[in-house]
């Protein structure tokens, strides 16, 4: 599920009233709030101090608590940063470096790259370089924007501003060369810079928090459990650390843990719509689905997500609920966002299409719709699932025999390198539909991978060569899969001749090679061996007896039946 749910993913929560975060005075308890993604509480807190102590620094955090809303970019954050960090800037005559670096952040954030280098490039000329805080916000500029950031860019400048601290105690430092790092996929360099901002304070949750996602990343997954204990010892309200937690139990399949970590990230997170929907993402998730639902329901008068129909369509999917699914998985269609892809909703509406219970032609109208549908989902490059193999079993169920065979044959079409179970799967569906040639083909394909492993196989291809050849009378005349039913005897030995299961096949196979030995080598002695051991296996046979009769007797022979399906 983890292509469904884009922004959180991981875990399970309960709906909570929202938490007393909102009295924060001072300008570090809203940088607290910040970094532990208390976001309503952050902003409210940087508005106050902006408002009541307008100074270059409240102002210069007001924009940028703007720029790091989990909302996104939009014009109009966009100009509310712009206006906080222009505000700021006018306080100090000469200019303050901290809110012209805000601006250059604005630039970034609308990627206009050159626009804000050359601001960082006066800031820097200058402060002469001399200033590591400047050069430190440089540096997480370039960090911040996930569709436009410089990851060489913020190295360059962060491993300045370290090179000219000369008290290298500031772990924010740390902090942005990971992410850094972590933008160039290099988690080697990204835990190095960690374990430095750990060295400096080891009671910070927001260290162990990057340390959990990029333990998380590597799938370090004993590494990740102890950086997210060590996080939570350190500040059990860090929310993020309890996110990171839902995914380590998520990804060992832990749920019930996984669900109360994430209500623990929602208990210290905001609470408000915002806060409940990624908690809901959460929860869907870590298929907590009961609580999905209260959660959705409680903030549909606040919530214009699309994804929450994406959610409850995939939810009442699982709970048999066709109708709902197909209703709800296509309003989120209607409104899918532009950078995200309906495949796998698609896919979802011709699953949900295959199991509304009807028969007749409102079955034939269903099943037809749920094929359109799922063929939509592979041409746009869904993956989730096995539709055809899916198909192909939904019509076996309902032993409609060939299409089983036809998506199954498509199936293994699909596959770069098909194995010989999957050829043996399409040659049996298409001999139960009758289609011979096509099984034929497909059996020899599995013999061929099989070699003598596939016992049965051999017995299969001999009945259907010969039905396939049925209208040949040379091929039937001279009755051609004979070594076929001799190396499935043979293959089967004793033991596998004798077992009740077997008795059909066995018994089919030694008509034929009796069939062989009277009507064309005329050897009398071997037909009469092959109806006695028949016999030993089936010693009620009314058709053996009468066939061993027959012989003895030296009259006219009764053609052996060809084997049956």
């Amino acid at each position: 599920m983890k292509k469904i749910i884009k922004t959180y993913a991981i875990a399970a929560i309960l709906v909570v009233t929202l938490p007393n975060f909102l009295s924060a005075q001072t300008l570090d308890e809203a940088i607290k709030h910040l970094d532990a993604e208390r976001f309503v509480a952050a902003t409210q807190a940087f508005n106050k101090l902006a408002e009541t102590s307008a100074t270059t620094q409240t102002l210069f955090y007001k924009g940028y608590a703007i720029l790091k809303s989990p909302e996104g970019i939009t014009p109009e954050s966009l100009k509310n940063a712009q206006d906080a960090f222009e505000k700021g800037n006018t306080l100090d005559k000469k200019g303050d470096p901290l809110n012209q670096i805000g601006l250059g952040m604005v630039k970034l954030a609308s990627k206009d790259f050159a626009g804000a280098k050359l601001i960082f490039d006066e800031v820097k000329k200058a402060t002469k370089s001399k200033n590591t805080d400047v050069l430190y916000r440089i540096a997480e500029a370039y960090t911040m924007f996930p569709n436009a950031n410089d990851p060489a860019e913020a190295i360059l400048n962060i491993d300045l501003a370290l090179e000219k601290s000369k008290i290298k105690d500031n772990p924010e430092y740390y902090f942005v060369k990971s992410d850094a790092y972590m933008l160039k996929n290099e988690g080697g360099h990204a835990m190095n810079a960690l374990q430095n901002a750990e060295r400096i304070n080891k009671k910070s949750g927001k260290t162990y928090e990057k340390m959990s996602r990029v333990w998380l990343q590597g799938k370090n997954y004993h590494e990740a459990k102890d950086a997210i204990d060590k996080g939570i010892a350190a500040d059990p309200t860090h929310a993020p650390i309890h996110r990171y937690a839902s995914s380590y139990y998520q990804s060992r399949n832990n749920y019930k843990e996984s669900a109360a970590s994430a209500r623990k990230y929602l208990d210290n997170s905001d609470g408000d719509c915002k806060a409940k929907l990624r908690g809901a993402k959460l929860a869907f998730i870590a298929k907590d689905f009961e609580n999905v639902k209260k959660i959705i329901e409680e903030i549909k008068v606040c919530n214009t997500d699309p994804y929450v129909n994406r959610m409850l369509g995939i939810i009442n999917f699982e709970e048999k609920k066709p109708l709902e699914a197909i209703d709800a998985l296509r309003k989120f269609i209607e409104k899918v966002p532009s950078d995200e892809s309906p495949a796998i909703d698609y896919g979802y509406i011709g699953r949900s299409y295959m199991i509304i219970p009807a028969e007749g032609n409102e079955k034939i109208m269903n099943d037809s719709l749920g094929i359109v549908s799922i063929e939509k989902a592979i041409s746009l490059g869904d993956t989730s699932f096995n539709y055809f193999n899916d198909l192909a079993n939904t019509f076996l169920k309902n032993k409609n025999y060939l299409k089983a065979a036809m998506f199954s044959e498509k199936n293994v079409l699909a596959k770069k390198n098909p194995n010989a179970t999957d050829f043996a799967t399409v040659g049996s569906y298409y001999s139960y539909a009758r289609n011979w040639n096509k099984s034929d083909e497909y059996i020899d394909k599995a013999l061929e991978l099989y070699k003598d492993a596939w016992v049965d196989g051999f017995e299969m291809s001999a009945r259907v060569k010969t039905f396939k050849n049925i209208s040949d009378s040379t091929y039937s005349a001279n009755f051609t899969a004979a070594p076929l039913y001799e190396k499935y005897l043979g293959l089967l030995g004793e033991t596998g001749k004798g077992d009740p299961k077997n008795k059909k096949k066995v018994t089919d196979a030694l008509f034929y090679l009796t069939g062989r030995e009277y009507q064309v080598n005329k050897n009398i002695a071997k037909a009469t061996e092959y109806l006695t051991e028949l016999l030993k296996y089936d010693s009620t046979n009314e058709k053996a007896i009468k066939q061993l009769e027959v012989i003895k007797g030296a009259g006219t022979p009764t053609t052996p039946p060809s084997p049956g399906k």
